[in-house]
């Protein structure tokens, strides 16, 4: 009796094990480097239980004899982690997690729209201003400083038509690099703080201003505007946002939220206001972009993820005829009292 029960305690200490057994060291260093990343970083770990996923992995990846075969079972902490915001590229494979319920959310307009590529539109409607701030996914200094400028000259030339008021549509704006966009629109604001990044810890970084007409974050100016003007007088905002308004789009209607004169037309956000950061690793073969920190007002109070719309506005947009778009219409209607 005595033996069968060693015989069984081995067999089942050699059945737990198998899974890091038969990981080839490469792969097994491989997996807890992808996994440490993501435990350090991700906005959302404390939703993980760490040992639990790790052995999971190994277990999935037991057949795994390269580092580009474990793509597959690495995805198990994206799943459990859950963030939407995330994208995990290994050699030549990619991973999101399906977000069906935003893409459902999308209108033919919206699709149609984002299928001509990403531009500025502005024109005069009803003695009101109308421009839109489209995705801007550029990194270098000088395409920030080109975006900042194309954003900025448009409104300066809406601006010499002498408006009343002023519609700001995001509802294309799928995200991006922020910094041209805020720059761009610099001359709405009076100075002081906007806004922080506060990681999951509480703590309170990247803090953004405006300073004499510039976008500032942490003392740096973000972006240089060539013929920069003296900010505008306070006047009536109205923001569009919806599903297609995302990522740093919608940090731009966070922004503006705290502005006064200032209310959010349309409906509620993707769902993605938060900041990510990137890592890359295994010699440049593998990057994992994820949340790693909510965005706070201007007072370090963390923001809900989604924005939702003052007024909110459903029914089909028209982004082919501008004039006509039921929440264009609506805003005009607030911005003309």
């Amino acid at each position: 009796m005595h033996n069968k029960n060693c015989i069984l305690v081995l067999l089942l200490i050699s059945f737990s094990t198998t899974g890091i057994a038969q990981l080839p060291d490469s792969i097994k260093a491989h997996i807890d480097s992808s996994l440490l990343i993501l435990k350090q970083h991700s906005l959302y770990a404390d939703r993980v239980n760490w040992n639990d996923i790790q052995q999971k992995i190994y277990d999935s990846a037991t057949s795994a004899t390269t580092k580009a075969e474990t793509f597959a079972a690495l995805t198990i902490a994206f799943k459990t982690l859950g963030d939407k915001h995330a994208a995990y590229y290994q050699y030549d494979d990619e991973y999101r997690i399906d977000n069906s319920e935003l893409m459902a959310r999308y209108s033919d307009s919206i699709k149609v729209a984002w299928s001509r590529g990403p531009g500025v539109i502005s024109r005069v409607i009803n003695e009101v201003a109308y421009i839109n701030i489209p995705f801007m996914g550029v990194n270098k200094q000088q395409d920030i400083d080109k975006y900042a400028n194309w954003i900025y000259d448009a409104v300066i030339a809406l601006q010499a038509k002498k408006p009343a008021a002023w519609i700001i549509d995001l509802r294309l704006n799928g995200g991006g690099n922020i910094r041209p966009m805020l720059a761009g629109l610099a001359m709405f604001f009076k100075d002081g703080i906007v806004s922080y990044y506060i990681d999951r810890d509480g703590k309170a970084t990247d803090e953004a201003a405006f300073s004499k007409g510039d976008f500032m974050i942490d003392g740096a100016k973000q972006a240089t505007i060539k013929n920069k003007v003296a900010a505008f007088k306070p006047v009536k905002v109205a923001v569009l946002i919806g599903p297609g308004t995302a990522s740093s789009g919608e940090g731009v209607a966070v922004v503006f939220r705290q502005r006064k004169n200032t209310r959010l037309f349309g409906e509620r956000s993707a769902g993605l206001a938060n900041a990510t950061n990137g890592f890359v690793f295994n010699n440049n073969n593998a990057y994992f972009l994820i949340s790693t920190a909510y965005i706070g007002d201007k007072q370090k109070k963390i923001l809900p993820e989604s924005v939702m719309p003052d007024v909110l506005i459903k029914g089909n947009d028209a982004f082919g005829d501008i004039e006509n778009d039921i929440v264009v219409k609506e805003a005009l209607k607030w911005l003309k009292q």
